[in-house]
């Protein structure tokens, strides 16, 4: 998505690592911490510490992400499945959310317009292709942006667009191993409040040594969601909101759409 902090770091090509070193690369989903951690790397890694080997997001660019993520000391990319067999040695941090939560969030947030590609007059698949986005059938007939066509369609069919636009970001999380030694997953409702803990534990998973844990988890306290709470990212960071914003429609769409994914990702179906 287009909220992240791009690093200057140039590309380069994956190649030999030094002994001992693994690839570190973070994985996450729109609407799901992506904004607050690429802050706090963007100015551990890149700032403060940029002698390091840098930090970049990659969006959803997925093909650009496999031909530079061995050149930074920390990549990371959002609402795609990796193909674990091209990344060499590597530690993989996950960020996931409750998926109906990240409709509602999606939903709102696209709805204002927020950022530069949801105001793309009529979009082509190519437009969303670095947010790995469906156009919304509803939205190709209409002749207007994604933003637009939120604001003047009823909720319950907007949350229905955010449902399509977000197909393949939920498909990708059945993409995942259920268990892996190299893969830690924190929730998103477990890290709000807690992230300077979150990210203590995430540095330390990476290999990262005490000064930069405890520098990372500093950052973190500094850019949290609780004090942030005017930033234009952050709209409502609480749980379950899906519960007052699903109508029967969009309960049985998701459920359709999506079989047995909040309880693969450990949430409760109701």
């Amino acid at each position: 998505m287009v909220e992240s902090s791009e690093s200057n770091t140039a590309e380069r090509a994956p190649g030999r690592l030094p002994p001992g070193r693994r690839h570190r690369i973070h994985c996450s989903y729109h609407k799901c911490l992506t904004v607050f951690f690429g802050r706090v790397m963007d100015s551990l890694l890149n700032r403060l510490l940029p002698w390091s080997g840098g930090y970049r997001h990659y969006n959803s660019d997925l093909q650009p992400f496999y031909a530079g993520f061995a050149g930074h000391r920390v990549a990371s990319v959002n609402n795609r499945a990796l193909d674990l067999g091209r990344l060499g040695s590597f530690r993989i941090s996950r960020f996931v959310r409750d998926p109906r939560d990240l409709v509602v969030s999606g939903y709102f947030y696209h709805r204002r317009g927020a950022e530069a590609w949801t105001t793309i007059e009529r979009p082509k698949a190519e437009d969303w292709e670095f947010a790995n986005g469906v156009v919304p059938a509803g939205l190709r007939g209409a002749r207007t942006s994604f933003a637009r066509y939120l604001q003047t369609v009823p909720e319950e069919e907007g949350l229905l667009a955010e449902l399509e636009f977000r197909r393949r970001h939920f498909d990708s999380m059945v993409g995942w191993p259920a268990e892996h030694p190299d893969i830690a997953t924190w929730r998103y409702e477990d890290a709000v409040g807690r992230e300077a803990t979150v990210l203590r534990e995430l540095l330390g998973f990476y290999g990262l040594g005490p000064f930069e844990r405890w520098l990372g988890s500093w950052l973190a306290r500094r850019y949290s969601l609780r004090g942030r709470r005017r930033d234009p990212h952050v709209r409502n960071p609480a749980s379950g909101q899906w519960r007052e914003r699903f109508t029967p429609r969009v309960r049985a769409a998701f459920d359709e759409a999506h079989p047995g994914l909040v309880e693969r990702l450990g949430y409760p179906a109701e």
